[in-house]
């Protein structure tokens, strides 16, 4: 088989093998998943498949129709926007409350997660761009301390993979401009008040059409 299966339990692994070829495009859009192909071309059983198949569904890059088939799908407009509106409530509100040396001591670890950045947008990777989104953003959200809003945020999470290959569908962008709006949360958050901390995510998530990878100018 192409893809490795290493080090993760088969679900998780066969998890990651699909998810990596949905984001990178390697299955479009509108295509069937047929678990006796993928069964034989992965070396897993069908229940192996199915178990995989319904995270993906719960991450939003396939639909599953029972008795029938699944598909790879892409997140609708109206759903990015929730998506977007919902990680920016709980982070933003986490944010108020990290400590500005704190903040700051932040630096290095963000400088990490836009070097990640960089290097998957050069290899054109949507999912590495995806876990270095995930990265930075984690970073804030564990800053603050607090167990329960880690847990909600990663829950949320989960849908950004759906999200990105969504925009980039619709939208045909690029991936070169994903350094350049995260470094302007960065710079507020290190440098910034509590209230420029607040408007730099709202213009992040929400002042732009689809996160992270559009790259515009706010509307507001």
């Amino acid at each position: 088989m192409s893809d490795m299966l290493q080090h993760q339990s088969l679900p998780e692994s066969v998890h990651r093998v699909l998810r990596r070829r949905i984001l990178n495009n390697e299955i479009p859009s509108g295509t069937r998943l047929i678990e006796a192909s993928l069964a034989a071309e992965l070396g897993v059983s069908r229940a192996t498949i199915r178990e995989a198949m319904r995270r993906l569904a719960g991450e939003g890059l396939i639909r599953i129709t029972p008795r029938r088939h699944s598909e790879v799908t892409r997140m609708s407009p109206e759903e990015a926007d929730d998506v977007c509106f919902a990680r920016y409530v709980l982070e933003a509100g986490v944010a108020r409350t990290i400590p500005a040396a704190v903040r700051r001591s932040l630096a290095e670890p963000m400088a990490a997660a836009l070097d990640e950045m960089d290097a998957a947008a050069r290899s054109q990777d949507v999912e590495a761009i995806v876990e270095a989104d995930g990265h930075f953003h984690r970073l804030i959200v564990q800053a603050s301390g607090r167990s329960r809003a880690c847990e909600l945020w990663s829950s949320l999470d989960g849908q950004m993979g759906a999200l990105m290959r969504s925009s980039i569908d619709r939208q045909h962008i690029s991936l070169s401009e994903v350094r350049a709006r995260h470094e302007l949360v960065r710079d507020a958050l290190l440098g910034g008040t509590a209230r420029a901390v607040d408007r730099a995510l709202l213009d992040h998530y929400v002042n732009t059409t689809h996160h992270a990878v559009r790259g515009e100018t706010s509307t507001r």
